[in-house]
């Protein structure tokens, strides 16, 4: 019975994670309609770290143990590739590259973390996992309408986005190998403000030019990508990896692009095309096939 239970927790936590995730993309297309893509990420991230400033007070008191106890250097690396690296690349190479290429090369991420979780964890995912993995991947080609046939050579914008999927795939095997020993939050409070300064250099480097929302629908979707898209999403994700291998945890990744669909056509009404069902299809056959592995810790702690 714990161990149904454990298991249920897994899932919702990282479906819940995906949603969030899924729902930034959306949500950012609206912020940048009045800031620029570094300011907008950086922003974005500084105020999802001071909004769980009095959780993470509170959490601190509670479990009794000072900032000098803190893996400061691993949370420096956590914070590093996952906010500024893969924030700053993709805003920049979403400058060189279209939306839809950008979308299925950071797709990969989950094949990416099969290759790291292997030679940094020595996690061996095993054949039918791998056939659930690609099978979602195809799932997410087929839903984006990007097709093989296609002429374009990888750009500039295409490589930095693979660094940007990079920087994700490393993030999510290092918080797993570091197992740092404090609450999810507490490593997402951390990784996020720490990241999201080194950002704001990048954004003062790139001399991009600095604004905010100009109306109320605008600040809406910013408080919504700052607070349950960046802080629940990533808060929620590093929760489920301390359950789940990395592995099966980065493969639900692929739910994000279909997520990204549904918001999308609540607040705009666009019906999805004939190749985002399909799609949709094959990533849901992949995951179910991913899914019968047995990737889930039901030996692990409980959540705190």
């Amino acid at each position: 019975m714990q161990g149904r239970t454990v298991t249920n927790q897994y899932f919702l936590l990282v479906i819940a994670s995906t949603f969030l995730q899924g729902s930034s993309f959306v949500s950012t297309k609206i912020v940048m309609e009045d800031m620029s893509p570094l300011w907008t990420a950086s922003t974005r991230f500084l105020i999802a770290a001071l909004s769980l400033t009095p959780f993470i007070f509170l959490q601190v008191r509670q479990e009794r143990f000072s900032l000098s106890e803190l893996s400061w250097i691993k949370l420096l690396v956590i914070g590093t590739l996952q906010t500024t690296g893969v924030m700053a690349l993709l805003n920049i190479g979403l400058t060189a590259t279209t939306p839809s290429k950008a979308a299925i090369i950071m797709a990969s991420n989950p094949l990416l973390v099969v290759v790291f979780s292997r030679f940094i964890l020595g996690e061996k995912a095993s054949w039918p996992a791998l056939g659930g993995l690609t099978l979602a991947f195809f799932g997410v080609i087929i839903c984006i309408g990007l097709t093989l046939s296609g002429t374009d050579s990888i750009g500039y914008g295409d490589v930095l986005v693979l660094l940007a999927s990079t920087c994700w795939a490393c993030s999510t095997v290092l918080n797993k190998k570091f197992d740092i020993s404090v609450s999810p939050w507490i490593v997402t409070f951390w990784q996020m403000l720490l990241g999201s300064l080194l950002l704001i250099v990048v954004a003062a480097l790139s001399k991009q030019s600095f604004s905010l929302p100009s109306n109320s629908y605008h600040w809406i979707m910013f408080f919504w990508l700052a607070i349950p898209a960046s802080t629940g999403a990533i808060g929620l994700w590093f929760a489920a990896l301390k359950i789940g291998g990395s592995v099966q945890t980065s493969g639900f990744l692929f739910l994000c692009p279909l997520f990204s669909a549904l918001v999308t056509f609540i607040l705009t009404g666009q019906h999805p095309e004939w190749n985002e069902i399909a799609g949709g299809t094959l990533v849901g056959a992949g995951l179910y096939v991913m899914s019968r592995q047995n990737g889930v810790n039901r030996t692990s702690l409980p959540i705190r």
